[in-house]
């Protein structure tokens, strides 16, 4: 027998009489855990491996076995449960610790390698002068151009003081660069930008609620109000935040809530899993006023902060109904570093609000918590999101980055930036057909086919044509847009993410305005 399949059978054997032990020791509870049907499965798991061993030893091939049982014991199972690789776990462990040793880039896939998207101030990848916009297409000598997003950034992250030799392709100046990078401990970053808008309002952008989020909001919400005396109120950007960790989420909104105010609860699929979690402490806001702003990709613990400060008033939330996760995953953690995440309850809000069905195998999105004010984001819309997927932005903002920060304008481009842009996009093939014009051009061919009459088929033709011509001047509908986010990306590049918002998001962008506008209008 190979010593990897006497291990793989060790683990299930000494896991069998583990859970026996347990009954043993349970004293009382030893009835009632012989009563409950799953460990008899264990023991029947347990016997089947014995048996297998005795007659076929070490013909039988065990890791084979044991992967297929794991995947079909886990089919079924919602979608945030499953099997977790080591490699995998130790991502995790970046998210309770805070941070992870790399060299401090955000990036994207992209044919060659990987796209840089934001570069961390002061970063090891800053200190050699890699820039957003700049593809990574080697590390230590291995090209990324075949390898997934996960792989390649693997070979970017490594052990502090560690050295990684990286080759990136900078298309504005149609340049190759090697450098060598210095791995440093890189916390991650909660908060890209907390200040005043225009207004006076305070504004802060949390992007996640992993390890160290409640204390950075904490520590920014301190420092703002030490600067302003009477701010009108607090507009909180959970936009596209994918949540993170339970505990950090009733933390956040334990900042803003009187001590004593539930905020969440948990009911788990055993007595032992139900908990509730109230304030503690004083609203450090004093209650101000507070907008929070959120979308389809609020999610999870991001979910937990709008849902209970909206229940209980305390907040008014803008934008679009949330994504839908009201569950909370355990994690266990075997011998070989790998193991298994599961969903163990799911949370509830103030009035029993639940975003999930009990069952969350078969229901595991929920129906999201919806806006008191909703807003239409315009890059969610076809045409932003169609040039956003193409990259020309980032292109076209690089070749032109000088000229767009020094532009006479205060704030904002004129049209014409939108017009050389368009013009650039059409030279790259850039060719947007809206889903409109797609069905339109189906209702033609349905009519053609279907030997319509002569007068349904020329109005199919009207239809096609007057929807193609809505997208060709989709460029000038979204002339502002576009001007808007090239002076964002030109900013980043220059400056970096602080001044962008500062300068640019804060200033500009149309659903900022309308959470101060409603901060004017009163107390929630």
């Amino acid at each position: 027998m190979t010593q990897s399949a006497f291990a793989a059978r060790r683990d299930i054997i000494l896991s069998a009489i583990f859970m026996m032990l347990l009954i043993l020791l349970a004293g009382g509870m030893g009835i009632y855990v012989l009563a409950e049907p799953n460990l008899k499965h264990a023991n029947t798991i347990a016997t089947v491996a014995a048996q297998l061993h005795n007659i076929y030893g070490e013909n039988f091939d065990w890791p084979q076995a044991i992967e297929s049982a794991r995947a079909e014991m886990l089919a079924n199972l919602d979608r945030y449960s499953g099997y977790i690789e080591g490699s995998r776990f130790e991502q995790l462990d970046e998210e309770f610790t805070g941070g992870y040793g790399g060299i401090g880039v955000s990036v994207v896939p992209h044919d060659d390698g990987l796209l840089i998207m934001t570069v961390r101030e002061g970063g090891p990848a800053a200190k050699v002068g890699l820039l957003t916009g700049d593809i990574v297409i080697k590390a230590d000598g291995q090209s990324l151009a075949d390898l997934t997003i996960d792989r390649a950034s693997r070979l970017l992250r490594g052990e502090p003081d560690s050295e990684v030799d990286i080759t990136v392709f900078r298309p504005a100046g149609d340049d190759t660069i090697s450098v060598t990078a210095t791995r440093a401990r890189i916390d991650l970053l909660h908060i890209p930008f907390a200040g005043f808008t225009p207004d006076s309002a305070i504004y802060i952008r949390l992007l996640d609620f992993q390890s160290g989020a409640t204390d950075d909001l904490e520590a920014a919400l301190d420092s703002l109000l030490e600067q302003r005396a009477d701010p009108p109120g607090i507009v909180l950007d959970l936009r596209g935040n994918p949540g993170g960790l339970f505990s950090e989420a009733y933390r956040t909104a334990s900042l803003f809530l009187q001590s004593g105010q539930f905020i969440v609860g948990t009911d788990g699929r055993s007595r032992w899993e139900e908990e509730s979690y109230y304030s503690s402490g004083d609203d450090i806001t004093d209650g101000l006023p507070l907008v929070i702003l959120i979308d389809n990709g609020t999610a999870s613990s991001a979910e937990i902060v709008s849902g209970a400060l909206g229940q209980l008033e305390r907040a008014t939330l803008a934008g679009d109904t949330t994504f839908g996760k009201g569950l909370v995953q355990g994690f266990s953690r075997f011998s070989d570093g790998s193991g298994l995440r599961l969903t163990i309850s799911r949370y509830y809000l103030a009035d029993s609000l639940y975003l999930n069905e009990f069952d969350s195998t078969l229901n595991d999105t929920g129906h999201g918590i919806p806006p008191d004010v909703p807003i239409e984001f315009i890059d969610r819309q076809e045409f932003p999101r169609a040039i956003e997927r193409s990259l020309l932005l980032q292109e076209f903002a690089h070749l032109h980055e000088d000229a767009i920060i020094s532009h006479p304008g205060q704030f904002a481009l004129d049209r014409s930036w939108a017009e050389d842009f368009a013009d650039y996009a059409r030279e790259q093939d850039f060719d947007f057909t809206s889903e409109r014009t797609e069905a339109a051009r189906e209702m033609l061919d349905i009519a053609q086919l279907e030997n319509a009459s002569a007068r349904t088929v020329e109005t199919a033709e009207r239809l096609v044509a007057t929807s193609a011509a809505q997208d060709e001047r989709a460029f000038a509908t979204y002339a502002g847009y576009i001007t808007s986010r090239l002076k964002q990306i030109a900013y980043e590049r220059r400056f970096g993410a602080y001044r962008m918002y500062r300068d640019v998001i804060v200033r500009e962008r149309p659903e900022i305005r309308t959470a101060v506008e409603l901060l004017r209008g009163g107390r929630p």
